[in-house]
């Protein structure tokens, strides 16, 4: 079973208003910070029934080929490079398959820290590449690289360290402030905001992944 929302699977759609200031480049990803108590991280704001179109399940059940080519449709609008939006999109489907998180939620994850798909993207902090990963975390034997600029290699950097907080940590909000090394606020403002911008991004890429999927397939009329 994907993780998606931490040690228990659920299928909520989690209603938050998106915060400006926390996109390309501001956050990195750490498992190390605990200055902020990981379990106690702020509730969402709405949290409404769960829809068809917002099952956790239901993605989960969709063949890879599916999803892949339902991300390479929706990464189209943040980047004309079709071979590098290509790249990316079959990246994380296959990492989500591996490291068992949906790829809703890997997806969020790296178009937050990196909305303009640039492999070569560097932060202040230095963190590197699409999903925006702290050096120290390079040379995973599971990656077979510790480049990370390389698209394959920083999403599968990327996704291990999700998974880990994901598995260290009782909800998805935890494990993502962990991903973003939430600090007390000090290295990135105000980013205890940044687990509900996640995983309004990761309902809204499920939510098409589905959408699409659940389309009727075009009506055959048979050749007398």
């Amino acid at each position: 079973m994907r993780y998606v929302l931490g040690k228990m699977t659920t299928a909520v759609l989690v209603a938050v208003v998106m915060t400006p200031g926390l996109g390309t480049e501001t956050s990195f990803a750490s498992d190390t910070a605990t200055d902020i108590p990981v379990d106690s991280a702020p509730a969402a704001p709405v949290v409404q029934p769960s829809t068809v179109l917002d099952s956790v399940e239901a993605e989960q059940a969709l063949p890879n080929a599916t999803v892949r080519r339902r991300l390479e449709t929706y990464l189209g609008r943040y980047s004309d490079d079709r071979l590098l939006v290509r790249r990316i999109s079959r990246a994380v489907v296959r990492e989500a398959d591996r490291q068992q998180v949906s790829p809703s939620l890997i997806t969020a994850v790296l178009l937050t820290e990196n909305t303009t798909l640039r492999p070569e993207a560097a932060s202040s902090v230095g963190a590197q590449g699409l999903m925006q990963v702290m050096p120290f975390h390079a040379g995973a034997r599971l990656c077979n690289s510790d480049d990370l600029v390389d698209v394959d290699s920083n999403i599968c950097h990327g996704t291990l360290i999700l998974a880990r907080n994901l598995h260290a940590t009782t909800s998805a909000a935890a494990a993502l402030l962990r991903y973003n090394g939430c600090v007390r606020g000090t290295n990135t403002p105000d980013c205890w905001r940044y687990p509900g911008l996640v995983l309004a991004r990761a309902s809204r890429v499920r939510h098409e992944i589905l959408a699409s999927a659940a389309e009727p397939a075009p009506i055959q009329i048979a050749q007398r």
